[in-house]
């Protein structure tokens, strides 16, 4: 039996199915806390073998590992991610997760390849464009992602005219089926077309589908969705398919749950 084939056998040492001593954690956590992947990513590279610690193949995500001990991955020894942060302008027929649909494509195809662990601080499905949070930060990603400290601010292209009676009902706020009380930070007409009208909406803590909801329920076609600000980050002129690397002082506003 080769050395590999018996660090397969994990002892109950290895399980950290008890308590893990003051300086040690999980081999897939301390992975993640790195930056090189989600937990449920580092989970699979430690569970296919790619992973070695002090030189040994080590299959079991869970077992508890110390700042002494060495982790490689494919062969490589791991150090600290160097934290980074970009706001990325999506086109249209870009999908967060899984794409499907031929016309589809995957967000991976334009985040920076040089920088590991990178990953899109929330969702938006494929047709809804507009500025989306990338970091290899899961901590900023969550505050960027979720909560209601953190305003997003969406142009909404609807069929025909938005009535100024309709713009004064979102400023006052709509209880929503299945959704509940909406209560946006602003709502205005932004231009009005032959056929179309555009207004601004911004929402604490902003979901698309919220927004799907409340012209659902005023009876308004929607056409376009196009998020321009997250918080105090703002799309600006970034074109689509391209990213740039946030300022200091908007990485701090999400961290601080700031909306400008």
């Amino acid at each position: 039996m080769s050395a590999d084939e018996k660090d397969k056998g994990n002892t109950a040492a290895d399980t950290g199915s008890g308590a893990y001593p003051p300086d040690a954690q999980g081999l897939a956590r301390r992975i993640a806390k790195a930056g090189y992947a989600t937990r449920r990513q580092a989970e699979e590279m430690v569970r296919s073998g790619r992973v070695r610690v002090d030189g040994k193949r080590r299959l079991d995500p869970y077992m508890a590992v110390t700042p002494d001990d060495e982790i490689a991955i494919d062969g490589v020894p791991m150090a600290e991610v160097i934290r980074s942060y970009y706001a990325f302008h999506k086109p249209d027929n870009v999908s967060t997760h899984a794409a499907s649909g031929h016309r589809i494509r995957h967000l991976s195809e334009f985040m920076p390849r040089e920088v590991p662990g990178v990953r899109p601080a929330g969702r938006l499905d494929a047709g809804t464009t507009g500025l989306l949070l990338l970091s290899n930060d899961s901590v900023w990603n969550a505050a960027a992602a979720g909560g209601h400290d953190c305003e997003k601010e969406f142009l909404v292209t609807v069929t025909g005219s938005v009535t100024p009676d309709q713009i004064e009902v979102m400023s006052a706020g709509v209880m929503l089926p299945r959704v509940g009380q909406l209560n946006p930070a602003k709502a205005c007409l932004e231009s009005r077309f032959d056929r179309t009208s555009v207004f601004r909406i911004a929402l604490p803590g902003g979901k698309v589908r919220q927004i799907r909801s409340l012209c659902t329920a005023m009876h308004l076609n929607i056409e376009r969705i196009h998020r321009v600000r997250i918080g105090p980050v703002k799309l600006g002129l970034l074109k689509p398919g391209r990213y740039r690397t946030l300022l200091r002082a908007e990485i701090d506003g999400i961290r601080e749950g700031e909306a400008s």
